[in-house]
Protein backbone atom coordinates (compact mmCIF):
# COMPACT_ATOMS: atom_id res chain seq x y z
CA UNK A 1 0.00 0.00 0.00
CA UNK A 2 1.56 3.58 -0.89
CA UNK A 3 2.45 5.90 1.85
CA UNK A 4 0.86 9.00 1.82
CA UNK A 5 1.87 12.22 2.75
CA UNK A 6 0.51 13.14 6.41
CA UNK A 7 -1.86 16.24 6.00
CA UNK A 8 -0.02 17.83 9.25
CA UNK A 9 3.35 17.54 11.10
CA UNK A 10 3.31 19.01 14.84
CA UNK A 11 6.86 19.58 15.96
CA UNK A 12 7.76 20.04 19.91
CA UNK A 13 10.77 21.93 21.04
CA UNK A 14 11.32 21.17 24.62
CA UNK A 15 12.65 23.94 26.90
CA UNK A 16 14.01 23.30 30.30
CA UNK A 17 12.02 24.72 33.19
CA UNK A 18 10.03 25.70 30.13
CA UNK A 19 7.12 25.27 28.34
CA UNK A 20 7.80 23.23 25.02
CA UNK A 21 7.42 25.41 21.71
CA UNK A 22 5.15 23.79 19.45
CA UNK A 23 4.93 23.90 15.72
CA UNK A 24 2.50 22.89 13.90
CA UNK A 25 2.43 22.61 10.03
CA UNK A 26 1.11 21.05 6.79
CA UNK A 27 3.84 19.46 4.44
CA UNK A 28 2.00 20.15 1.09
CA UNK A 29 1.96 24.20 1.28
CA UNK A 30 5.44 23.77 2.74
CA UNK A 31 6.81 22.13 0.14
CA UNK A 32 5.67 23.93 -2.24
CA UNK A 33 6.76 27.36 -0.98
CA UNK A 34 9.82 26.08 -0.46
CA UNK A 35 10.38 25.02 -4.36
CA UNK A 36 9.22 28.53 -5.29
CA UNK A 37 11.42 29.85 -3.03
CA UNK A 38 14.14 27.52 -4.98
CA UNK A 39 12.62 28.59 -8.70
CA UNK A 40 12.92 31.60 -8.71
CA UNK A 41 16.12 32.75 -8.63
CA UNK A 42 17.20 30.01 -11.08
CA UNK A 43 13.92 31.18 -13.33
CA UNK A 44 15.50 34.59 -13.04
CA UNK A 45 18.75 33.17 -13.83
CA UNK A 46 17.57 30.88 -16.76
CA UNK A 47 15.57 34.12 -17.94
CA UNK A 48 18.91 36.00 -18.05
CA UNK A 49 20.92 33.63 -19.50
CA UNK A 50 18.52 33.23 -21.97
CA UNK A 51 18.09 37.10 -22.67
CA UNK A 52 22.02 37.20 -23.17
CA UNK A 53 22.00 34.47 -25.65
CA UNK A 54 19.51 35.88 -27.59
CA UNK A 55 21.08 39.67 -27.52
CA UNK A 56 24.37 38.19 -28.49
CA UNK A 57 22.45 36.71 -32.16
CA UNK A 58 20.46 39.91 -32.61
CA UNK A 59 23.77 41.23 -32.55
CA UNK A 60 25.48 38.50 -34.20
CA UNK A 61 22.81 39.55 -37.06
CA UNK A 62 22.97 42.55 -36.87
CA UNK A 63 26.80 43.05 -37.73
CA UNK A 64 26.32 40.23 -40.45
CA UNK A 65 23.52 42.11 -41.81
CA UNK A 66 26.03 45.57 -41.36
CA UNK A 67 28.51 43.66 -42.98
CA UNK A 68 26.51 42.81 -46.02
CA UNK A 69 25.44 46.08 -46.81
CA UNK A 70 28.98 47.52 -46.36
CA UNK A 71 30.10 44.82 -48.78
CA UNK A 72 27.25 45.92 -51.03
CA UNK A 73 28.44 50.02 -50.96
CA UNK A 74 31.69 49.18 -51.72
CA UNK A 75 30.90 46.91 -54.36
CA UNK A 76 28.87 49.87 -56.33
CA UNK A 77 31.23 52.31 -55.73
CA UNK A 78 33.76 49.73 -57.45
CA UNK A 79 30.97 49.75 -60.29
CA UNK A 80 31.16 53.78 -60.33
CA UNK A 81 35.08 53.76 -60.53
CA UNK A 82 35.12 50.88 -63.50
CA UNK A 83 32.30 53.68 -64.79
CA UNK A 84 34.48 56.28 -63.93
CA UNK A 85 37.63 54.46 -65.74
CA UNK A 86 35.42 54.16 -68.59
CA UNK A 87 34.77 58.06 -69.33
CA UNK A 88 38.56 58.54 -68.47
CA UNK A 89 38.91 56.51 -71.75
CA UNK A 90 36.41 58.25 -73.81
CA UNK A 91 38.04 61.68 -72.54
CA UNK A 92 41.28 60.37 -73.64
CA UNK A 93 42.60 60.69 -70.12
CA UNK A 94 45.37 57.99 -68.88
CA UNK A 95 43.77 55.58 -66.03
CA UNK A 96 43.79 56.19 -62.33
CA UNK A 97 41.74 54.18 -60.37
CA UNK A 98 40.40 55.37 -56.65
CA UNK A 99 40.69 52.04 -55.01
CA UNK A 100 41.10 48.39 -55.26
CA UNK A 101 39.57 46.31 -58.29
CA UNK A 102 36.69 44.54 -57.92
CA UNK A 103 37.47 40.78 -58.17
CA UNK A 104 37.31 38.63 -61.16
CA UNK A 105 36.40 35.34 -61.36
CA UNK A 106 38.76 33.13 -63.27
CA UNK A 107 41.83 35.09 -62.38
CA UNK A 108 44.74 32.99 -59.95
CA UNK A 109 43.91 34.54 -56.95
CA UNK A 110 44.44 33.28 -52.83
CA UNK A 111 45.64 33.62 -49.84
CA UNK A 112 43.95 33.53 -46.10
CA UNK A 113 41.17 35.29 -46.26
CA UNK A 114 40.65 37.63 -43.24
CA UNK A 115 37.40 39.09 -41.67
CA UNK A 116 36.62 42.85 -42.03
CA UNK A 117 34.69 44.24 -39.41
CA UNK A 118 31.91 46.54 -41.07
CA UNK A 119 32.92 50.00 -39.41
CA UNK A 120 36.28 49.59 -41.15
CA UNK A 121 34.47 48.80 -44.61
CA UNK A 122 32.39 51.59 -43.98
CA UNK A 123 35.54 54.14 -43.52
CA UNK A 124 36.63 52.01 -46.58
CA UNK A 125 33.44 53.05 -48.13
CA UNK A 126 33.76 57.06 -47.40
CA UNK A 127 37.05 57.68 -48.23
CA UNK A 128 36.50 56.60 -51.26
CA UNK A 129 33.30 58.22 -52.13
CA UNK A 130 34.81 61.46 -51.94
CA UNK A 131 37.84 60.93 -54.10
CA UNK A 132 35.36 59.32 -56.84
CA UNK A 133 33.69 62.52 -57.12
CA UNK A 134 36.40 64.83 -56.71
CA UNK A 135 37.78 62.51 -59.89
CA UNK A 136 34.58 62.82 -61.65
CA UNK A 137 33.99 66.85 -61.45
CA UNK A 138 37.83 68.27 -61.99
CA UNK A 139 39.12 65.96 -64.72
CA UNK A 140 36.56 63.72 -66.24
CA UNK A 141 33.61 65.77 -66.55
CA UNK A 142 35.51 68.97 -67.94
CA UNK A 143 37.83 66.42 -70.86
CA UNK A 144 34.59 64.27 -71.96
CA UNK A 145 32.84 67.62 -72.76
CA UNK A 146 35.27 68.47 -74.76
CA UNK A 147 35.67 64.87 -76.15
CA UNK A 148 31.76 65.19 -77.25
CA UNK A 149 32.03 68.53 -78.32
CA UNK A 150 35.01 67.12 -80.94
CA UNK A 151 32.69 64.27 -81.58
CA UNK A 152 29.87 66.34 -82.65
CA UNK A 153 31.87 68.75 -84.20
CA UNK A 154 33.55 65.48 -86.23
CA UNK A 155 29.86 64.61 -87.04
CA UNK A 156 28.51 67.53 -88.25
CA UNK A 157 31.55 67.76 -90.71
CA UNK A 158 31.00 64.23 -91.80
CA UNK A 159 28.81 64.43 -95.23
CA UNK A 160 26.62 62.14 -94.87
CA UNK A 161 23.34 64.22 -95.70
CA UNK A 162 21.94 64.23 -99.14
CA UNK A 163 22.80 67.24 -101.40
CA UNK A 164 18.99 66.64 -103.14
CA UNK A 165 15.74 66.53 -101.77
CA UNK A 166 14.00 62.70 -102.24
CA UNK A 167 15.41 59.91 -103.89
CA UNK A 168 18.50 60.42 -105.83
CA UNK A 169 19.17 58.94 -109.52
CA UNK A 170 22.65 58.33 -110.50
CA UNK A 171 23.28 58.93 -113.85
CA UNK A 172 27.14 58.33 -113.56
CA UNK A 173 29.28 56.44 -110.75
CA UNK A 174 32.16 57.25 -109.41
CA UNK A 175 35.45 55.93 -111.04
CA UNK A 176 36.24 55.39 -115.05
CA UNK A 177 33.50 56.00 -117.49
CA UNK A 178 33.15 56.38 -120.97
CA UNK A 179 33.67 59.80 -122.48
CA UNK A 180 30.49 61.38 -122.01
CA UNK A 181 29.97 63.62 -125.43
CA UNK A 182 31.28 60.57 -127.39
CA UNK A 183 34.35 58.59 -128.72
CA UNK A 184 36.05 55.62 -127.69
CA UNK A 185 38.37 57.32 -124.86
CA UNK A 186 37.89 57.04 -121.43
CA UNK A 187 38.01 59.96 -118.24
CA UNK A 188 38.00 59.09 -114.54
CA UNK A 189 34.97 60.82 -112.89
CA UNK A 190 36.13 62.14 -109.45
CA UNK A 191 32.48 62.57 -108.55
CA UNK A 192 28.67 61.27 -108.56
CA UNK A 193 26.51 62.69 -110.97
CA UNK A 194 22.54 62.98 -110.20
CA UNK A 195 20.20 63.70 -112.28
CA UNK A 196 16.89 66.51 -111.36
CA UNK A 197 15.30 69.43 -112.72
CA UNK A 198 16.64 72.70 -113.65
CA UNK A 199 16.72 75.16 -110.94
CA UNK A 200 15.98 72.04 -108.01
CA UNK A 201 17.40 72.92 -105.08
CA UNK A 202 21.19 71.71 -103.81
CA UNK A 203 22.07 71.55 -100.24
CA UNK A 204 25.17 71.16 -97.79
CA UNK A 205 25.87 67.69 -97.24
CA UNK A 206 27.75 68.62 -93.70
CA UNK A 207 28.70 72.02 -91.81
CA UNK A 208 31.80 74.22 -92.81
CA UNK A 209 33.19 76.85 -94.49
CA UNK A 210 32.68 77.69 -98.31
CA UNK A 211 36.00 77.20 -99.95
CA UNK A 212 35.19 78.26 -103.55
CA UNK A 213 31.97 79.67 -105.31
CA UNK A 214 33.04 80.57 -108.69
CA UNK A 215 32.40 79.27 -112.40
CA UNK A 216 35.05 77.58 -114.50
CA UNK A 217 34.92 75.59 -117.78
CA UNK A 218 34.79 72.07 -116.99
CA UNK A 219 32.79 72.57 -113.40
CA UNK A 220 30.37 75.78 -114.58
CA UNK A 221 28.98 77.45 -111.33
CA UNK A 222 30.53 75.60 -108.51
CA UNK A 223 30.62 75.47 -104.80
CA UNK A 224 33.53 74.06 -102.69
CA UNK A 225 32.85 73.55 -98.80
CA UNK A 226 35.87 72.65 -96.57
CA UNK A 227 34.30 70.88 -93.52
CA UNK A 228 37.42 70.19 -90.88
CA UNK A 229 38.58 67.15 -90.18
CA UNK A 230 40.53 67.00 -93.69
CA UNK A 231 36.57 66.52 -95.67
CA UNK A 232 35.36 68.67 -98.57
CA UNK A 233 32.56 68.36 -100.76
CA UNK A 234 32.21 69.86 -104.27
CA UNK A 235 28.37 70.79 -106.04
CA UNK A 236 29.22 71.25 -109.11
CA UNK A 237 27.21 71.98 -113.09
CA UNK A 238 24.76 75.14 -110.58
CA UNK A 239 22.39 77.32 -112.51
CA UNK A 240 22.56 79.66 -109.65
CA UNK A 241 25.16 80.23 -106.47
CA UNK A 242 23.47 80.77 -103.17
CA UNK A 243 27.03 81.10 -100.96
CA UNK A 244 30.17 83.08 -101.23
CA UNK A 245 33.24 82.46 -99.74
CA UNK A 246 33.94 82.58 -96.13
CA UNK A 247 30.73 81.79 -95.46
CA UNK A 248 29.47 79.56 -92.32
CA UNK A 249 27.54 77.09 -93.86
CA UNK A 250 25.24 74.55 -91.69
CA UNK A 251 24.50 71.19 -92.80
CA UNK A 252 21.40 70.98 -94.99
CA UNK A 253 21.80 74.52 -95.77
CA UNK A 254 20.94 76.06 -99.51
CA UNK A 255 23.76 76.62 -101.36
CA UNK A 256 23.00 76.48 -105.03
CA UNK A 257 20.63 75.48 -107.65
CA UNK A 258 20.63 72.77 -109.97
CA UNK A 259 21.80 73.78 -113.46
CA UNK A 260 23.62 72.10 -116.67
CA UNK A 261 26.68 75.15 -117.08
CA UNK A 262 30.28 74.28 -117.69
CA UNK A 263 31.34 70.95 -119.40
CA UNK A 264 27.68 69.07 -119.14
CA UNK A 265 25.62 67.00 -121.56
CA UNK A 266 22.43 68.14 -119.61
CA UNK A 267 20.88 69.13 -115.65
CA UNK A 268 22.21 67.58 -113.27
CA UNK A 269 24.48 67.95 -109.78
CA UNK A 270 27.97 66.84 -110.40
CA UNK A 271 28.69 66.01 -106.19
CA UNK A 272 32.28 65.28 -104.82
CA UNK A 273 33.86 64.21 -101.69
CA UNK A 274 37.31 64.55 -100.91
CA UNK A 275 39.51 63.14 -97.94
CA UNK A 276 42.70 65.11 -97.44
CA UNK A 277 42.15 66.76 -101.05
CA UNK A 278 41.87 62.91 -102.50
CA UNK A 279 38.66 62.20 -104.35
CA UNK A 280 36.52 59.22 -102.90
CA UNK A 281 33.63 57.69 -103.66
CA UNK A 282 30.66 59.57 -101.96
CA UNK A 283 28.08 56.42 -102.24
CA UNK A 284 29.31 55.17 -98.70
CA UNK A 285 28.80 58.53 -97.05
CA UNK A 286 25.62 59.12 -98.71
CA UNK A 287 24.37 55.60 -97.95
CA UNK A 288 23.93 53.97 -101.02
CA UNK A 289 25.19 51.21 -102.93
CA UNK A 290 28.79 50.62 -103.88
CA UNK A 291 29.24 50.56 -107.49
CA UNK A 292 30.18 47.40 -108.86
CA UNK A 293 34.12 47.32 -109.11
CA UNK A 294 33.86 45.12 -112.27
CA UNK A 295 31.55 46.97 -114.15
CA UNK A 296 31.44 46.46 -118.38
CA UNK A 297 33.21 50.09 -118.68
CA UNK A 298 36.03 48.84 -116.83
CA UNK A 299 36.29 45.65 -118.58
CA UNK A 300 36.34 47.73 -121.96
CA UNK A 301 38.91 50.11 -120.90
CA UNK A 302 41.04 46.89 -119.94
CA UNK A 303 40.75 45.70 -123.32
CA UNK A 304 41.55 49.05 -125.03
CA UNK A 305 44.79 48.79 -122.65
CA UNK A 306 45.80 45.52 -123.53
CA UNK A 307 45.49 46.26 -128.24
CA UNK A 308 47.72 49.32 -127.45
Amino acid sequence: MPSRIPKKYTILIARTGREPITISFRPLPAIISLLALLGTPLAWIGFTVGSLFYSNAQLAKRNDELTETANEVLSELSSLDAEIENLRERAGLSGGRNGPRPSEVGVPQGGAAKKIEPEELFKLAKWRMPLLTSTLDRSVKPALEETLAEEAAREAAYPSRRPLKGALDVSSEFGLRPNPFGGSSYEMHEGIDFKGAYGEPVFATAEGVVKRAEYTGGYGYHVMIDHGYGYETLYAHLSEIEAEVGDRISQGQLIGYLGSTGRSSGPHLHYGVYRRGIPVNPSPYLGLKDPQKLNSARRDFGRIRRRR
